[in-house]
């Protein structure tokens, strides 16, 4: 395997600053496979890859979370993990086995494509993430889905290490267990590779991805804690050895540190939205001992107005050098509703903005230093994907243009409530 170099050839490390963790602005989060699902597939070029990087860039966030590992099978050239192409389309039909096989086969195929193409160009997805951040003034850090099961039971298959060890899972889940030293000694050498072979800005743990990060989470919780304290080590260790300033680690946890007696969030999911203790996430420890520079509280997928319980964080991170960034989701109930489609129009669309707008600034009401967000659309500009046009469709949804344009035009003035009231007051204008 050729080495991946660590720097981008755009902006040396002694140049690149971080700011306050209470001041970092906005955080974009964006998936593991948006981007390559979208590409040529095999006739991706690094030039095309990069170019829908910096696409997704013009929603203007601060820190791009990108989404590159499962955390394993990654998306990027590594010795440890297992690269994305490898078992995708196996899987994937496996997963889906009543859908159109042909078409599982196909989006499946495409991101493998992608991933094999950039590589025979000397490059990666991650590698080519950085070099557009770089070029935007855009702080990146490698967001890794810390049990997801996006795969539901067969999630594990998609690495040759889950493969090696199919015992070493938690019980009913399709995801790994921590607990088990040998899946935690292999998490911590993924994070340490990208963090030495990389120039990116830090790492984010993403447990909001379902809801079993570690087995008996309420007994396990100090074995999550180890692997944040060590991850923190290891990136001093890192800034040290690269002469950074310094390098970020985030979380994306779940909507309340505890769960109340009946926990109700406007258009969210219950089930799916349990607390940070029942996770397993002592995110109290975590502040308290400044382990980590960023939190995201957040709901599973959730529709507006749902926000996380913002205050909670607020409180706990008062005094501490940890910034608390909620996640914004931008579905709106009314648009997600299949038996009642909503035609697309001005009107629509502006509905769409308010409620976005006073859904980020409840939580700067409630004390938030920034807005986080998940998975937000890109509208490609014509020719970024010249291989695989989007399909929009006529009605007000997640497929649609419309919806889209809202989503980078209301992610901008996200970083600040001054921008918000001024964006609420002038749209449309």
């Amino acid at each position: 395997m050729a080495a991946v170099p660590l720097l981008t050839k755009s902006t040396p490390v002694s140049a690149i600053r971080i700011p306050h963790n209470k001041k970092l602005g906005s955080i974009f989060n964006r998936d593991i496979n948006g981007l390559l699902v979208s590409s040529s597939g095999g006739e991706t070029t690094p030039e095309e890859y990069r170019n829908m990087v910096l696409a997704l860039l013009e929603a203007k966030p601060h820190v791009l979370a990108k989404n590159v590992g499962m955390p394993d099978p990654v998306i990027y050239r590594s010795q440890v993990a297992t690269s994305w192409d490898k078992h995708i389309v196996e899987v994937s039909l496996r997963t889906w086995p009543k859908e159109d096989p042909k078409t599982i086969e196909e989006g499946a195929a495409r991101q493998a494509q992608a991933v094999i193409q950039l590589a025979r160009h000397g490059t990666d997805a991650l590698a080519l993430t950085i070099e557009a951040c770089r070029k935007r003034g855009v702080l990146v850090v490698a967001s890794y889905r810390m049990n997801a099961e996006d795969w539901y039971a067969n999630t594990w298959q998609l690495s040759d290490f889950g493969r090696a060890h199919p015992d070493w899972r938690i019980p009913g889940a399709g995801c790994l267990d921590p607990a088990v030293p040998g899946v935690f000694e292999q998490r911590m050498k993924i994070f340490s590779e990208v963090a030495d072979r990389y120039d990116i800005d830090g790492i984010e743990f993403d447990f909001r991805r379902w809801q079993k990060m570690i087995s008996k989470p309420l007994e396990n919780h100090p074995i999550l804690t180890r692997m944040v304290r060590q991850t923190r080590q290891m990136l001093e260790e890192t800034t040290q050895r690269k002469r950074r300033e310094r390098l970020l680690l985030g979380a994306r946890v779940g909507p309340s540190l505890d769960d109340p007696a009946e926990t109700e969030y406007p258009g969210g999911n219950v089930r799916n939205d349990v607390s940070c203790r029942a996770l397993g996430l002592d995110v109290k420890t975590w502040i308290e001992e400044e382990l980590v520079d960023y939190v995201c509280p957040s709901l599973f997928w959730p529709r507006l107005p749902g926000v996380p319980k913002t205050a909670e964080f607020v409180a706990l991170a008062k005094g501490k050098n940890v910034g608390i960034y909620p996640t914004v989701f931008p579905l709106p109930a009314w648009a997600e509703d299949d038996k009642n489609p909503v035609k697309d129009s001005n009107e629509t669309r502006r509905r769409h903005q308010e409620e976005i707008v006073q859904a980020a600034l409840k939580c700067y009401e409630e004390g938030a230093d920034g807005i986080s967000t998940f998975n937000w659309g890109t509208l490609f500009p014509p020719g970024t994907i010249p291989k695989n046009p989007p399909k929009y469709s006529e009605f007000y949804g997640r497929a649609n243009a419309g919806y889209q344009t809202v989503e980078m035009a209301a992610h901008p003035p996200l970083d600040s409530q001054s921008k918000l009231r001024h964006y609420l007051n002038n749209r449309g204008r």
